[in-house]
Order: C-alpha cells, then structure tokens, then sequence
C-alpha cells in the first residue's frame, strides 16, 4: 500500500494543506491548517493515517513529528 500525505503549505491567503487529491481552503495561520490537517487525519476510519509533512525553507517537504509543537514557518520575501 502507497504512503499517503497531508502537506501544509503556504497559501496567497495563508495557509493550507495538500492531500487526498485535493487543497484545503486557505487557514490564516500555519497552527490553524495543521490542527484542520490533524483533523481530517484523525477522522480517517480506514488504512494507515496520512503522514502530515511541511515545506521548509529550501522547499523539502519534511515529517511533523506530532509530539511538538513548532513555531510557524518564516518565509523570506
């Protein structure tokens, strides 16, 4: 079975997340769009949980380790 992933990104409005074929509507915090990313995750009745990921400054797309708490990406520009 294909991993799948949840990816919090930045957005023209904020932020959102990615997966499942389809974009979240844009949240106006990064916390706001992990917390409704960590919902839909735990909502998931079948199959493994969508692995939640976050692009970093150098536009990798890294793991959430769900037992921090991170401070909301800063992004240059």
């Amino acid at each position: 079975m294909e991993q799948e992933f949840l990816d919090i990104v930045p957005h023209s409005n904020g932020w959102c997340f990615v997966g499942h074929g389809l974009r979240s509507p844009a949240y106006s915090s990064y916390h706001l769009a992990l917390a409704a990313a960590k919902k839909l995750r735990s909502e998931r009745k079948t199959g493994n949980a969508p692995v939640l990921r976050h692009l970093d400054l150098k536009g990798r797309l890294l793991p959430i380790d769900d037992r921090f708490v991170f401070a909301e990406p800063h992004f240059a520009g």
